[in-house]
């Protein structure tokens, strides 16, 4: 089954090796686009990829093929079930994080090589300077959770414009505007699948304008907006996966199937991955199907960046990559119920000699040949000291409301209730892509980046008025300036009575409680994929704003398939073995949202759960956008819980672990938790 003739290697490293052992960095997007010589290969190497016939393994509809549509062998690579299953990716299964490691490991090496064909191309008097930016070449990132840079937007406007300035070879120096690589993937000839409504289409669409027209095109104004309205939770649920120690199994963080009677284990990375798509693909868009996605080419600034928070979460985690479960199905190359361990080839990658990559083989990213701005293990004296400078990066960019709270606690010169976890012995520096190494390894910051704030010893107090602070949040909770269409209306929860009195005031305490909504569905319950709409607050009936609506918080995106139709083997027995997934959306975002508005009284349980029964509302739409009654889809339930987050000074916010179920919430209500009912 292994063939030598793709072997999935990476992009090389640079010739002469540095000494520090150090290798390319995967940059995000915005800090690529800093470095004007590379950004400008980047795109022309992209375009120059989607331009290799499709026909090969190794063009754009080639590598994007691996992950779906159109179901054929990829590098020899046959399968090994008689025909039984079609399709390699790994998807509701502990293996989704490593397998599409060595994917883009195929990627990057193939846009590499473009990156390098381009650069030879330029005039003699700048072809010099462009080659030596190309040699370090790596694929970027777009983090989706982390605060966009100034003068951007949280979906990156060079993403989301058509056309896009570049200096090509032949353009004598001077911009020119091209169609933009990054903005969509021109099916030439050659679409998916014959037969399918996709083949209307000779465009990858985010966001249609019709779900049938030939001429749609994407609504690029919903997808800034959809991005946008999503981008506390997804924040929220990152942080959560990082930090609570229910994540600390992998194959907890890694994979979305339910794990029965655990409350503090709804949320996943793929879930996370799995929202993204829904986001910006919209109904029926290509990155709302997962067989489909893969040509948009934001799915792989998406999926870079979800390679970038599994290899941080190793980092956090250094012992806990194990893996060891049964498989409820089976790929084009796996047999169903085999055993996913350690070992499984993650077909059809091989490499260099002409062996099938394993999880264990791909542990490291340096095995390809990069890393990310937080991961330079070389940068850093021991082991102790570069995990703690993640675990502090992770708090800068992931903090959300524990920021706000830390800062402001911080700054009225209050103690908190418990000790931070030692200092590491020396100040970890905080890296950037533009580290000096030297300075770096010996503990110096890197130039132009600010170092962590000097440790303090933590001292014990009971009892501390943090709700106090809530108004000073208000520019971080609300002050987006992304596009939203800012629509209110109605309650529309009919079977729920009036609200009860609350007491006024805040909550005091050196904690604060997360609120999290935990959902789960029958992944191909409906024969087609489907979202469930979160909203605090009134909203309007809409379904197609719903995604940028005020009230909207987050989503749990599921992919089904109809098991009659697809061509997807995998989906189709996870559909015969009922499969159920599950999602999470934090909650205590919005809430101090309300509070601030002056619709909470405060945020302890108290005043939170019955809040909450009258205004936590939740939706279904279909495939193409409309809606299916939450109580028409069988196996569909949401349920509130909470846990507490201690804020030591000097330290670093830590989560218990321990999860409270809140049925009064929901019971009684469609597709809600009912008192007495299981996790």
């Amino acid at each position: 089954m292994a063939s030598l003739n793709h072997p999935a290697v990476g992009a090389p490293k640079p010739s002469p090796a540095p000494a520090d052992n150090s290798v390319p960095l995967r940059l995000e997007l915005r800090a690529l686009q800093k470095n004007a010589d590379q950004w400008n290969l980047y795109l022309l190497g992209l375009a120059d990829l989607k331009s290799i016939d499709p026909k090969s393994d190794l063009s754009y509809y080639g590598i994007a093929g691996i992950h779906g549509r159109p179901y054929r062998a990829w590098g020899g690579v046959k399968g090994s079930n008689s025909g039984q299953w079609q399709g390699y990716c790994t998807h509701t299964s502990i293996l989704f994080a490593p397998w599409h490691r060595p994917y883009l490991a195929v990627f990057e090496q193939a846009l590499y090589a473009s990156v390098q064909k381009v650069a030879a191309q330029f005039p003699a008097e700048t072809r010099a300077r462009y080659q030596k930016v190309a040699s370090t070449f790596r694929v970027p990132y777009w983090d989706w959770a982390a605060e966009a840079p100034a003068g951007d937007t949280n979906f990156p406007r060079a993403v989301g414009s058509p056309n896009i300035s570049v200096v090509t070879p032949q353009s004598n120096g001077q911009s020119v505007q091209i169609p933009n690589p990054l903005y969509s993937h021109k099916f030439n000839p050659l679409n998916p699948i014959n037969g399918d409504f996709f083949t209307s289409w000779q465009n990858t669409l985010r966001h249609p304008t019709s779900t049938r027209a030939t001429n749609a095109t994407s609504n690029d104004r919903q997808v800034f907006a959809a991005v946008a309205s999503q981008f506390t939770s997804l924040q929220g649920n990152v942080n959560i996966l990082l930090n609570d120690p229910n994540y600390k199994d992998f194959d907890a963080f890694s994979n979305h199937a339910w794990q029965d009677g655990q409350p503090g284990s709804f949320a996943s990375i793929e879930d996370i991955h799995n929202s993204i798509h829904g986001d910006i693909g919209g109904p029926t868009g290509h990155m709302s199907r997962l067989e489909y996605s893969s040509f948009d080419p934001v799915f792989w600034l998406h999926h870079t960046n979800v390679d970038r928070l599994f290899a941080i979460w190793q980092v956090l985690n250094p012992s806990s990559y194990t893996i060891d479960k049964p498989s409820q199905s089976g790929t084009f190359v796996r047999a169903r119920r085999a055993k996913e361990t350690k070992d499984t080839p993650l077909a059809p990658f091989v490499n260099s000699t002409g062996a099938m990559w394993t999880s264990t083989a791909v542990q490291n990213t340096e095995t390809f040949n990069y890393a990310y701005p937080e991961t330079q293990r070389w940068a850093f004296g021991t082991d102790a000291e570069y995990q703690a400078n993640v675990q502090k990066t992770v708090q800068r960019l992931y903090g959300g409301i524990s920021n706000q709270f830390m800062a402001m606690a911080a700054a009225s010169g209050l103690p908190a209730a418990t000790p931070p976890p030692a200092a590491p012995s020396a100040p970890a520096p905080v890296i950037s892509e533009g580290i000096d190494k030297t300075k770096a390894a010996n503990g110096s910051a890197a130039a132009g980046a600010d170092p962590p704030p000097a440790e303090k010893p933590a001292e014990h107090h009971p009892s501390n008025p943090l709700g106090d602070f809530v108004e000073n949040m208000k520019q971080h909770i609300m002050g987006s300036s992304e596009p939203r269409d800012g629509v209110r209306g109605l309650d529309l929860e009919s079977e729920i009575g009036q609200p009860s009195a609350t007491p006024a005031g805040p909550q005091r305490a050196s904690s604060f409680t997360e609120y999290i909504a935990n959902l789960k569905a029958p992944k191909h319950i409906l024969n087609q994929g489907f979202r469930v709409y979160v909203f605090l607050g009134d909203f309007t009936p809409s379904t197609d704003t719903w995604c940028t609506q005020d009230a909207s918080i987050g989503t749990l995106t599921v992919f089904g398939s109809n098991p009659e139709t697809t061509g997807c083997g995998k989906c189709q027995a996870d559909a015969e073995d009922d499969v159920v997934v599950t999602g999470t959306v934090p909650l205590t975002a919005a809430l101090l949202q309300q509070y601030q508005a002056g619709n909470l009284g405060g945020l302890s349980k108290e005043n939170v759960l019955p809040w909450l029964r009258r205004n936590l509302h939740w939706r279904v739409t279909l495939d193409d956008g409309t809606e299916k009654s939450r109580g028409e889809v069988p196996g569909l339930n949401l349920s509130v819980v909470s846990t507490e987050v201690e804020l030591p000074v000097g330290g670093l916010p830590r989560y218990s672990g321990v999860y409270e179920v809140h049925p009064e919430v929901t019971d009684g209500r469609p597709a809600g938790m009912d008192n007495g009912e299981a996790v």
